[in-house]
């Protein structure tokens, strides 16, 4: 019968294991082997599946923050006014997109408007009620939010908008995350500020391009029209018209303000 082993201390343990000299077995080729199992016609062949529409939609969401972002150190910031971020550059623009109103999204009812925005939708008086009213929602570093868009065709009293068969456009903007830049060169527009009743609105005028985050992506649209932004509230307002700057503010300033 073969003695015992003493039992050893972790110390003496330790010590004795340190001056053995143990010939190890050498590694095998591993790798080769993995890769004759992976490469074998026997496995499973793994298809990747495309990105589901709402993971593609953040995707581009991400994408065009930066792209906004980069934009706007790109040139000289005038006007953030959450939703929509107003640059002025000196340099001249280069291709500009085709002039046209951008894609809206889905139409809707005016009802259906003011659930999306959590508030009744308030018409000025002048235009009536619009022609055609779309809602598209978009993904933001701040989450998913609405936008409507109304719009009324144009008549003897509301000059056509170059490009477009309507005679003003109004955008209404949910929440403080960009959506939208605009970039205005300065020999082709003019940006002015009017102040009415403690609301700061931002004229303006001349050729442009409108950067605009929609549920598909980033849209280019050059803008001909004339230009009022402003504030209500948690919304950012966006109006487009061929009024000049006097009437498209009793257009804006007979809407009210939250």
């Amino acid at each position: 019968m073969s003695e015992r082993i003493p039992s050893m201390s972790d110390d003496e343990l330790v010590g004795a294991l340190a001056v053995l000299e143990v010939e190890w077995a050498p590694t095998p080729d591993l790798a080769r082997e993995v890769m004759a199992h992976v490469s074998s016609d026997r496995l499973p062949r793994v298809v990747r599946l495309p990105l589901s529409r709402p993971k593609r939609i953040v995707l581009i969401a991400a994408a065009t923050m930066l792209l906004l972002a980069g934009a706007a150190v790109a040139a000289k910031i005038i006007i953030d006014l959450g939703a929509v971020v107003v640059e002025v550059t000196p340099t001249r623009p280069g291709l500009l997109p085709t002039a046209s109103i951008a894609p809206t999204g889905e139409p809707i009812t005016l009802r259906e408007a003011g659930i999306l925005l959590g508030k009744d939708v308030t018409l000025p008086p002048r235009l009536g009620g619009p022609d055609r009213l779309w809602a598209d929602e978009v993904f933001t570093e701040s989450g998913k939010v609405p936008r409507v868009t109304m719009a009324w065709r144009a008549r003897p009293d509301l000059p056509e908008i170059s490009g477009t068969r309507f005679g003003a456009i109004l955008m209404i903007f949910e929440g403080d995350a960009n959506q939208a830049s605009k970039t205005l060169h300065e020999d082709l527009g003019v940006l002015q500020v009017e102040t009415v009743e403690s609301v700061d609105y931002y004229w303006t005028t001349g050729t442009h391009v409108l950067q605009l985050l929609t549920s598909e992506g980033v849209v280019y649209v050059r803008v001909e029209g004339n230009v009022l932004l402003w504030r209500d509230g948690s919304h950012t307002m966006r109006l487009e018209t061929d009024l000049p700057k006097a009437d498209a503010l009793r257009i804006a300033t007979s809407m009210g303000t939250s």
